[in-house]
């Protein structure tokens, strides 16, 4: 069982910060992001393992099992966003600033978000002490 995280009670501030880690590509510089959100999974208890060729682009493979009563489910989402070079912002784009109960920033909608949330979701089983059903869950 995974130990309970603080991110599963404020999963926006998880968004928060992720937009504040510039991931723009090219050229493509996750490193840090990846490696805050691997330290947040150990944290929370779940095994995770970091592959690829470069240190700059690793996936990050995070695996929750379940009871096996029902199928693997798959989570997956990305971490790199588009340039912001040439673009007027009404935010900062890497501020991560809540304006009008809304969070501003690049990544905001894509993908830093469905990340917020896909790794906010099993840490809320954990918090709860449910065993998900149709885990193991694997997400990277």
């Amino acid at each position: 069982m995974a130990k309970k995280s603080p991110l599963c009670e404020n999963p926006a501030e998880l968004l928060r910060q992720l937009i504040r880690f510039d991931t723009t590509n090219p050229p493509g510089d996750e490193r840090e992001c990846i490696l805050y959100i691997n330290s947040l999974l150990k944290e929370a208890g779940i095994k995770t393992t970091l592959l690829g060729k470069t240190r700059q682009r690793q996936n990050l493979v995070a695996r929750l099992k379940g009871a096996g009563t029902a199928a693997p489910l798959l989570l997956y989402g990305h971490v790199d966003v588009v340039t912001t070079e040439k673009q007027k912002w009404q935010q900062p784009p890497f501020a991560a600033d809540i304006v009008d109960g809304f969070i501003w920033g690049r990544g905001a909608l894509d993908m830093k978000s469905g990340v917020a949330w896909t790794c906010s979701r099993p840490w809320a089983r954990c918090c709860t002490s449910l065993t998900p059903r149709a885990w193991p869950c694997r997400w990277c």
